[in-house]
């Protein structure tokens, strides 16, 4: 669907840029900016280079050179097309989307209309479903304030020691005993049966008319999306009986193989320390996050999924997996570790022997021992080796046996390298020569030759992954209108200056050196700043957040030079003036050489 310029205007001005990417990175104040690691994955760095202008509503790291506006970042961070960002950040304003209008062409008015009904049905459904998940978030939060202090759900409470900021933190709550508790709440707050059923809130009775809650007198957590809408839930049990999780089935909003839970409160976390700790339960979650561990994220009450690596892949490479000490946990182990080097991640493993979970630990043993426990923890390649060498004698047939396990695990690798590495530990740990872990590995019922690996080159498109191109084609309102590249450092640098703040602007208009500009991409550019500027001055502010989406090359903008009102310390303006004075000259300059020439 396409939206109006003024809309997008609306719903652009209705937003705040710093709200969207503290959710991935942690953001302190510089300046008159913001600074902070970068959140997008491909960008691995130690120290902060990534700058955000809460005034101007742009971002730019100088480390990757990634630049834009809030639109851009959900669409290259998230994947959102544009149409989805501008319709998700309306949602977050509360602004009413307009209605759709149906094209002019009369020939193909009733096939857009038809795609447009489907899809605005379809959008319409997920909404409802994503309100409905909201006020039972909100039922089973206001359920357990409610509830007494003698309360079981209260005693199992305190058991845990979660405090009063860490239910608010995951807006955890109760559901009642009663059968019905939440189906009547929902159908006083306007939520027909019908939908509250397709979300998987309620379900029909068998027998008889009416619907019964599908969660019941259990600690509820809200699974929430990264941009904290409720997509389902999970409730534990607080007193015996099974199942000890139960989560939501699947619905148009929630596909628990593509959530790992708590990423929308942790992935800043992740982010900043450049490693997730991966555990099994919301508990397990939470109460490490209490503890001061918040680097977290938790599987869906499931096995780790290859979807649930690509999710970690884009906030970090290292991974540390903490799995109980019984036989699913290594059953856990060994089926996450071929997903784990598969989205080219570098996993290590821990299994905490003497607690059966992780709270437990931190409770005896306490927080930094866990830590110690998470920085020497082994390579999960090599902890599932161990586990698979338990009783290792060197026999012919274990070491075929062996290889038929271990197979699989290099037929996920992707880095040459690392497959390399890693058949050496083989031949150390089997005692045979590496030619012969080689040999094994090509074998029948390999997918790959060894000597023929997947070179990990990071160029190479993955099949059925679209470009880079591709993808920008899709999900943009529209292809870059002012190509930069091929700029002169004087007007590149006389964009970035005058960009920066509305005092330099005011100092450019003044040069009148808008016709000696050579460059057409940065001439009309600086035709279209004004326009907008002599339009309304109070949106200089929003200027370059407005013009970066108009670019080839939207770092070029950026300067660290020019990084004043984008995260800058110093601010001189004595010498920006003269900046700018000179960048003038040597544009004015260039002209007249290039006037004389054509005499």
């Amino acid at each position: 669907m396409r939206y109006s310029p003024e809309f997008v205007d609306r719903v652009q001005e209705a937003s705040n840029l710093r709200d969207v990417i503290s959710q991935y990175s942690q953001l302190k104040q510089s300046g008159n900016g913001y600074m902070g690691r970068c959140p997008f994955p491909d960008h691995a760095e130690k120290t902060p280079s990534f700058s955000l202008s809460e005034s101007k509503q742009v971002y730019h790291c100088f480390g990757c050179k990634k630049s834009g506006n809030i639109f851009s970042f959900l669409r290259d961070y998230n994947g959102m097309s544009f149409p989805e960002a501008v319709e998700y950040l309306a949602e977050r304003a509360s602004i009413p989307l307009p209605e759709i209008q149906t094209q002019k062409n009369e020939q193909d008015n009733e096939r857009y209309v038809e795609q447009s009904e489907h899809y605005k049905s379809q959008q319409d459904t997920k909404k409802q479903m994503l309100k409905a998940n909201k006020i039972a978030a909100h039922f089973f939060s206001e359920t357990l304030k409610r509830a007494p202090s003698d309360h079981p759900i209260k005693t199992y409470i305190k058991k845990r020691n979660l405090t009063a900021e860490t239910i608010e933190e995951f807006q955890i709550g109760y559901a009642p005993v009663e059968w019905e508790g939440l189906a009547n709440h929902l159908h006083k707050q306007n939520i027909s049966s019908a939908l509250a059923e397709e979300a998987k809130l309620i379900r029909a009775r068998k027998e008889g008319n009416g619907h019964f809650d599908l969660f019941r007198d259990r600690l509820m957590f809200p699974i929430l999306s990264p941009m904290q809408e409720v997509l389902a839930f999970g409730g534990r049990i607080h007193d015996q009986g099974e199942p000890k999780y139960l989560n939501s089935p699947e619905t148009q909003v929630f596909n628990k193989g593509r959530v790992l839970y708590g990423l929308a409160h942790t992935a800043k976390y992740i982010r900043s320390d450049d490693a997730v700790i991966v555990v099994e339960g919301y508990m397990d979650l939470v109460s490490l996050f209490q503890a001061g561990l918040k680097n977290v994220a938790a599987t869906m009450g499931t096995a780790l999924t290859a979807e649930g690596a690509k999710l970690i892949k884009r906030l970090t490479t290292n991974v540390i997996v903490l799995f109980d000490s019984d036989e699913a946990g290594q059953r856990a182990a060994e089926r996450s570790l071929p997903l784990l080097l598969a989205a080219g991640l570098y996993p290590k493993g821990l299994i905490l022997k003497d607690a059966k979970d992780p709270d437990e630990y931190v409770t005896k043993f306490g927080l930094q021992s866990l830590k110690e426990k998470i920085d020497t923890s082994p390579e999960l390649f090599n902890m599932v080796l161990q586990m698979w060498m338990a009783d290792y004698k060197g026999e012919a047939s274990q070491k075929v046996k062996l290889m038929d396990q271990v197979r699989p695990v290099f037929d996920a690798i992707s880095d040459t390298r690392l497959k390399s590495l890693y058949a050496q530990e083989l031949s150390h740990r089997m005692s045979v020569p590496l030619d012969w872990v080689r040999s094994a590995l090509t074998g029948a019922g390999s997918n790959k030759d060894y000597p023929r690996m997947r070179s990990a080159d990071p160029h190479q498109k993955e099949p059925g992954v679209p470009t880079q191109e591709a993808k920008t084609a899709s999900s943009t309102p529209l292809q870059p209108l002012f190509l930069l590249s091929g700029a002169s450092q004087a007007e590149v640098m006389l964009l970035q200056f005058s960009l920066k703040s509305r005092a330099n602007f005011e100092i450019y208009l003044s040069q009148q050196i808008l016709s000696q500009i050579s460059h057409l991409g940065v001439k009309n550019l600086f035709e279209k700043a004004e326009q907008v500027y002599r339009q309304d001055v109070n949106k200089f502010d929003r200027l370059t957040s407005l013009l970066i989406d108009y670019v080839d090359r939207p770092e070029l903008l950026f300067s660290n030079s020019s990084v004043g009102g984008i995260g800058a310390v110093d601010f001189d303006v004595e010498k920006e003036n003269k900046i700018i004075a000179d960048c003038c000259r040597r544009i004015q300059q260039t002209f007249l050489k290039s006037q004389a020439k054509k005499m």
